[in-house]
């Protein structure tokens, strides 16, 4: 099933742990999804028509990628924290 539709019959039913999993991998998607289509058109170079529209994708480009590989990046380290978590209450 999609995550987002997981998502809201998780929560739903009240399962709230299980429901942030399916919270945690529809971000992941969004992210990586947006990530690879940047990535793939300025590699393949893909340009807007116009040349102040080419001028501003020249500089908005690398900021994006930027900013996806960021969120990302802060995206992984919230799931390992909430695992690391999830493991401590597990033992105790």
């Amino acid at each position: 099933m999609p995550p987002l539709i997981t998502l809201g019959l998780l929560m739903g039913s009240g399962y709230t742990t299980l429901a942030l999993g399916s919270f945690f991998l529809l971000i992941t998607n969004i992210i990586c999804v947006n990530l690879a289509g940047v990535t793939t058109f300025w590699i393949q170079g893909v340009r807007p028509q116009s040349w102040w529209e080419a001028s501003g994708a020249r500089k908005t480009t690398p900021l994006a990628i930027l900013v996806w590989t960021l969120l990302l990046i802060i995206l992984v380290a919230v799931i390992l924290f909430t695992q690391q978590n999830e493991l401590k209450d597990l033992v105790n």
